[in-house]
Parts: structure tokens; sequence; C-alpha cells
């Protein structure tokens, strides 16, 4: 096993520094936070903020979840993910057709871990299959 994943295991059972908001979130900010961590490992761990907002809203509608969530929300969420060290962010120019604007690219820390050990998510598993048919 991936010594990355063995660490991402170990810190799910321990209490101290718990990812339990991914398989038991107790809010909105925490399930918010496991479906930015579920997005990411879907989508091959780095997305550019505005991407990600678009994609955590389609996650979330297909799994019939409520999709609104402000911006706020979205930075509170994300800066809750690095404090935990789970996400990274860094401040850039993103690419468009007319010339490049800023953005935040997020990403997971442990892209291969976190996408091995969300491969037996319930909602990565139902999205995957929606996405099949």
């Amino acid at each position: 096993m991936h010594a990355g994943l063995k660490f991402i295991r170990y810190l799910c059972l321990y209490d101290g520094m718990s990812f339990s908001f991914i398989s038991r979130p107790k809010d909105e900010k925490e399930l918010l936070m496991a479906d930015i961590v579920r997005v990411l490992s879907l989508l091959l761990g780095r997305l550019w903020l505005t991407e990600l907002s678009a994609e955590l809203e389609s996650f979330r509608v297909s799994l019939e979840r409520p999709s609104t969530f402000t911006d706020s929300e979205l930075n509170e969420a994300i800066q809750a993910l690095r404090a935990i060290n789970v996400v990274e962010t860094q401040e850039a120019l993103r690419a468009t057709y007319n010339r490049p604007e800023p953005d935040m690219l997020v990403g997971l820390v442990d892209f291969h871990s976190f996408m091995e050990l969300l491969d037996s998510d319930d909602d990565v598993r139902r999205y995957r299959a929606l996405s099949r048919l």
C-alpha cells in the first residue's frame, strides 16, 4: 500500500486530526469540504477555482444534493482544507481566449492517495455510475 494512503487512512481514524468530514460530515461546511475533495479526485487533482465551482455544482446536482453555495462558503471550505493540509492553493494567471485572468489553482496535496482512498466512496461510485449512462 502506498505510504501516503497509509498516512491518510491513519488520519481518518485518529481523532486529533480527523478526516471524518469525508465519511461523516457534521454540517454543510464539512459536506462541501468532502465534495471538493471528491471532485478534485475525480478530475485529476487540480482545478482552477472558477472550474472547481462549476464542477462542484454539477457533481452535487448529479447526486441530487443541494447545489447552491456562495463563493464565500466555497473559499471558507478551501481554507479549512488548507488548514488540515488536504489541499494547496496558488494564485496564478489562467489562460483564456482573450487574455490571462487572475485565478486560484486548487490541488490535492496527495492526489494519488486520495484517489485510491475515495475509490470506494459511495458518492464517487454513484457519480461514476451516472457518468457511464
